[in-house]
């Protein structure tokens, strides 16, 4: 695998670094719209390289709407000029005023966002009655991730306000399952299928009651797979753009290529058998216990510690390692790896041709514009 990754003038690279891969970038694009069948079919979410080099290569391939998290994102699908956006993060009254502002400056694209609660509802009513807009929502669905959403045993409620709502445009029903990750291909499609039976019922409940629902978006990149087997349904995965080591052992049979690694370089050999990197937790995503990366060439290393700046391996097999070499290396966790960089090397064919920004890191943004 380390032939796919090496850089030729890699003497020029500061470490640790984020390298992407337009080529296998590409190829993951061009994998998506062939599971989905069809590139409208996809509304890919943002949040995983928050780049608007890989926006622009979806959209070069006929994808125009996407999902994001934040309002960095937001602000960078405009720059883009996508077709629709739906900020798929509950907002509360300080992020919602701007992204109201922003529907209001740009009305040639399609904004919408995410509900679970009356509450909620009733804040987006008044701030659209405010502004005299109408705002387009997504009721989001629990359906046994337990994170956000409201559970569909329940939601007949809040569709019923919504309706009521002279201000509300009512888009469909978000549904995301990432807690649904059977290594088992089959096991995970059946596990998707019995989850989203609540989903059902609730749609024949909204249809029996004469109501209609517009569309349905439904899953991430763990269930892309499942509910690309569904009729009549967007899907939205996000990590497949650039792929991790934590999806590839979830999802072995995927079509999806590793596009981003890190680099990092032998900083100091404290004696034979242990190394240490300069790949610190502030280099790569440190929420799961060790290891957090896999690095090439020492799959059998142990991951014995890691600290703000450093990485501490054991490896046992006899090596010539100098300090200075220079180690590539895939994340278990790719989205929030990304955000930890400013930008990213971009290499084609083993040569580093220049960066892409990553530029929707920040949550501090200006909201003008």
């Amino acid at each position: 695998m380390l032939e796919n990754f090496e850089v030729q003038d890699k003497d020029k690279l500061l470490t640790p670094g984020l390298l992407v891969f337009p080529d296998r970038v590409q190829h993951n694009i061009d994998a998506m719209i062939e599971l989905a069948g069809g590139a409208n079919r996809l509304m890919p979410h943002v949040k995983t390289h928050k780049m608007s080099s890989v926006i622009k290569l979806q959209m070069a391939a006929g994808i125009r709407q996407f999902k994001c998290a934040t309002l960095a994102e937001t602000k960078l699908l405009i720059k883009c000029e996508v077709n629709r956006i739906l900020l798929a993060h509950q907002p509360t009254k300080e992020k919602l005023i701007p992204f109201l502002n922003w529907q209001i400056k740009y009305p040639e694209i399609g904004f919408s966002t995410l509900v679970d609660n009356l509450d909620s509802l009733k804040l987006f009513s008044d701030l659209a009655k405010e502004k005299g807009v109408k705002i387009k929502l997504w009721i989001d669905l629990n359906n046994g991730m337990n994170r956000t959403g409201i559970v569909p045993e329940k939601a007949m409620e809040l569709h019923r306000a919504i309706e009521q709502e002279s201000q509300i445009e009512f888009q469909g029903l978000h549904v995301y399952d990432g807690h649904i990750r059977p290594l088992d291909l089959q096991e995970r499609i059946s596990k998707c299928d019995v989850a989203f039976d609540s989903v059902s019922v609730l749609i024949n409940q909204i249809e029996s009651s004469g109501g209609s629902i517009p569309e349905i978006i439904t899953g991430g990149s763990p269930s892309f797979y499942p509910h690309a087997l569904r009729k009549n349904s967007l899907l939205s995965p996000g990590t497949t753009l650039l792929w991790d080591l934590g999806y590839k052992k979830i999802w072995k049979e995927s079509p999806f290529l590793n596009a981003a690694v890190l680099i990092t370089r032998l900083i100091s050999k404290p004696n034979a058998n242990t190394l240490c990197f300069d790949l610190g937790h502030k280099a790569v995503a440190s929420e799961m216990p060790l290891p957090r990366v896999e690095i090439l060439g020492l799959e059998n290393a142990i991951h014995k510690g890691q600290s703000e700046e450093h990485l501490m391996l054991t490896y046992e097999h006899e090596n010539d390692f100098k300090v200075g070499d220079l180690f590539y290396a895939i994340p278990y966790h790719i989205c929030p790896t990304v955000a930890k960089y400013n930008r990213a090397y971009a290499i084609e064919k083993g040569i580093h041709t220049g960066f892409w920004d990553i530029e929707a890191r920040d949550y501090q943004i200006d909201l003008e514009g």
